[in-house]
């Protein structure tokens, strides 16, 4: 069984690094010869690449909700390893993502190319430039997404959010909306203490991944405790209903 396990998940890795490596050399080979980069070509090579990834990955996920009109600042739990896969297969969004994934080979500059962008977050002065770039992004027009727990969290609810983004977002009057993401196996949840490629094959080796995802009408206030505490409590809602009669991880 364990044999098997490996086996099925080691397949989906080389599957997923190959399919990157062959969409990122046509797209870059085709900026060179005939289009020019822009974020929205971007978002589109990234959602094509989860279209076609995402099933053979096993993911089975069920959406409700949809993305707003407006330039928004959504925020989600963080329940796994690659929740963002199934968020940005419906969201053409700006991510926020720790630096440590930038330095990573084919995977940061795939990520940089279509809509990630980077934080030190023991770092004071990276916190205010991400805080700045977050403004700048949705002023520009785009949305962009962030994980306000600040990692992964296995409890039933969310753990405290960080005010930072929402204060900005009161700030400059921007709506925020909140995604609920829940598995329904536990495997499924990155455990602390778990590297990335042990929770790579404990989730990725079995057949399937069930998850839904639940996007949220937008929240506006020119007060940052509002909507961090009214997305705080829509997420958290929503995860206990989610967990209602569906997930076996409590």
């Amino acid at each position: 069984m364990i044999v098997i396990k490996y086996f099925c998940g080691g397949l989906r890795m080389l599957f997923m690094i190959l399919l990157m490596v062959v969409m990122l050399l046509i797209y870059i080979i085709g900026i060179k010869a005939a289009i020019k980069h822009t974020p929205e070509k971007g978002f589109k090579l990234r959602r094509l690449f989860l279209i076609i990834m995402n099933p053979f990955l096993g993911f089975v996920d069920k959406i409700e909700g949809k993305q707003n009109d407006k330039p928004s600042l959504y925020v989600s739990n963080h329940r796994g390893l690659l929740d963002f896969f199934i968020t940005m297969k419906y969201l053409d969004v700006y991510a926020l993502s720790k630096a440590e994934v930038r330095a990573m080979p084919i995977l940061g500059y795939a990520a940089e190319l279509t809509g990630v962008f980077f934080v030190v977050r023991d770092n004071k002065s990276s916190r205010q430039a991400t805080r700045d770039s977050i403004v700048h992004l949705l002023k520009s027009g785009y949305n962009v997404l962030l994980y306000p727990e600040g990692t992964v969290n296995t409890g039933k609810t969310t753990a405290a959010f960080s005010k930072g983004a929402f204060e900005e977002a009161a700030k400059h009057g921007f709506p925020v909306v909140p995604i609920a993401q829940e598995y329904s196996s536990k495997d499924d949840l990155w455990e602390q203490g778990v590297s990335s490629a042990q929770q790579f094959f404990k989730q990725f080796g079995k057949c399937f991944t069930k998850v839904k995802v639940a996007i949220g009408e937008p929240i506006q206030s020119d007060n940052s405790f509002t909507l961090m505490n009214e997305s705080k409590k829509w997420i958290d809602n929503k995860l206990l209903e989610m967990q209602k009669d569906w997930a076996d991880i409590y």
